[in-house]
């Protein structure tokens, strides 16, 4: 993947009329934003997927865990992007559910959706101790509908809270938007995990969070002098869950052909100059479309801001800024 095809971008400023404030309110009011999708998601997207080590719970989370029925306040240790607003605004769905055999228990004790990230939480207690260092791993895998999941972005945070009970924090982003509906099926399963034989699966349904989602269409561009490149901003999402920013990238089809796709980094900049990268903006590339079409992910916002400027991290130059507000 190359990532310096834009290093010398002069990027033209299409600025998009702004809306009426009013207009963005009314907006806002309403309850679902209907899109055309086209994908299902998958647990393990190549390099898309991100494993994190140990280190990230608490040292107070054992007796957490044993004190209160949900786990919401475990996402700022897994360090979930919408961790704030799923403590604060109770987001998460309460599912404990569990599976056991042969001295292991799998339980599902939470869950997310909005339409563009899903969230589960699972935990697994073993009775003679659950270690993350395997002689040899199981299989796990969580479906939707009962198909793999084939996010633009996924990541599993796991991590020991006890010398017998394990947490692991999943989170997808969808390839595309609102692509299920308001209702889905969840499957968590799992073939000999944490060196204990067997099959596990616990199976819910689980309904969108029903909130206001806000739908912005800037349509702005940036292009490189020779007109070979081209980034466009198609779609701003504002949903409980995140803000969500789905890009097309146009590039040469030799490259395509070649396998030779580029893969891009971004920051984000509001009109109050607060900064998203690092830890507060996730990039990805939705299922097959081989960085045609890119998403990136940024924590939910309060209010709807009047502008936001994309620029690709390291480029000497070029950004893309449009109007949201």
């Amino acid at each position: 993947m190359n990532k310096d095809l834009f290093e010398d971008i002069s990027v033209p400023v299409e600025k998009l009329v702004a809306r009426e404030k009013e207009a963005m309110l009314q907006a806002k009011r309403k309850k679902k934003v209907k899109k055309t999708t086209m994908r299902s998601l998958m647990v393990a997207c190549g390099v898309c997927l991100s494993l994190l080590g140990s280190g990230f719970v608490s040292t107070g989370m054992a007796e957490a865990l044993s004190n209160i029925p949900l786990l919401s306040p475990i996402y700022k240790d897994f360090r979930d992007i919408a961790s704030d607003k799923i403590e604060q605004d109770h987001l998460a769905t309460p599912i404990d559910k569990q599976d056991s055999h042969n001295g292991l228990t799998m339980t599902v004790k939470e869950a997310a959706y909005d339409g563009n990230r899903l969230i589960v939480t699972v935990v697994y207690t073993g009775a003679k101790g659950v270690t993350l260092n395997e002689e040899k791993a199981g299989r796990q895998e969580i479906t939707i509908n009962g198909q793999p999941i084939k996010p633009a972005i996924g990541s599993t945070g796991q991590d020991s809270i006890k010398p017998n009970t394990t947490i692991e924090h999943h989170q997808y982003t969808l390839s595309n938007l609102d692509e299920y509906g308001d209702e889905i099926h969840i499957d968590v399963q799992g073939d000999n995990l944490f060196g204990y034989e067997g099959q596990w699966n616990v199976a819910f349904p689980l309904e969108k969070i029903k909130r206001d989602v806000t739908s912005i269409t800037p349509d702005a561009t940036a292009k490189t002098d020779d007109g070979m490149y081209a980034i466009t901003a198609n779609n701003v999402t504002f949903s409980p869950l995140s803000t969500r920013i789905d890009l097309s990238v146009d590039y040469p089809a030799e490259l395509d052909e070649n396998d030779r796709w580029p893969w891009f980094e971004y920051s984000v900049v509001d009109d109050q100059g607060r900064v998203y990268d690092g830890m507060k903006l996730q990039n990805g590339i939705a299922d097959g479309t081989n960085g045609h079409h890119m998403v990136l992910t940024l924590p939910p916002m309060d209010e709807v801001p009047a502008s936001l400027t994309l620029k690709r991290e390291r480029a000497k130059s070029g950004c893309v800024w449009f109007g949201v507000g």
